[in-house]
C-alpha cells in the first residue's frame, strides 16, 4: 500500500469509530496489505485520535495465546496504544450500547 492509501484507511477507520459504523474488513478490500501497512494504518488512526483530544496513557498487547494466533492465522502477538478514551475507572458507569 502506498502512503496515501494508508492515510485514507486510517481516516476511514477513525470516521467509522466516531460514527459507530461497521466497515468491510480492509483485508477483503486490499489483498496486498502487509503487517507493516496495518501498523501504519493503526498509527494514522492514533494520530486522528490524538488530534481529537485523546492522550496516550499506555500500550497494549493482544493475540498472545497460541490458540488465538492459530485461529487468526498469525504467528506473533500484536501491539498498540491505549488512550484515555479507551479506559474506564472502577467508579465510571458504562452504557451497554457503547460496550
Amino acid at each position: 500500500m502506498d502512503k496515501q492509501q494508508i492515510q485514507a484507511c486510517g481516516d476511514e477507520l477513525f470516521e467509522a469509530m466516531v460514527q459507530r459504523k461497521a466497515l468491510r474488513p480492509l483485508t477483503e478490500r486490499f489483498s496486498e496489505i502487509t503487517l507493516d501497512d496495518a501498523y501504519n494504518i493503526s498509527l494514522r488512526m492514533l494520530e486522528r485520535r490524538l488530534d481529537a483530544g485523546e492522550r496516550i496513557i499506555g500500550k497494549k498487547i493482544g493475540v498472545t495465546s497460541k490458540a488465538v494466533q492459530n485461529m487468526l492465522n498469525v504467528h506473533q502477538p500484536d501491539f498498540g496504544y491505549l488512550t484515555d478514551a479507551m479506559a474506564f475507572s472502577k467508579a465510571k458507569r458504562c452504557r451497554s450500547p457503547r460496550v
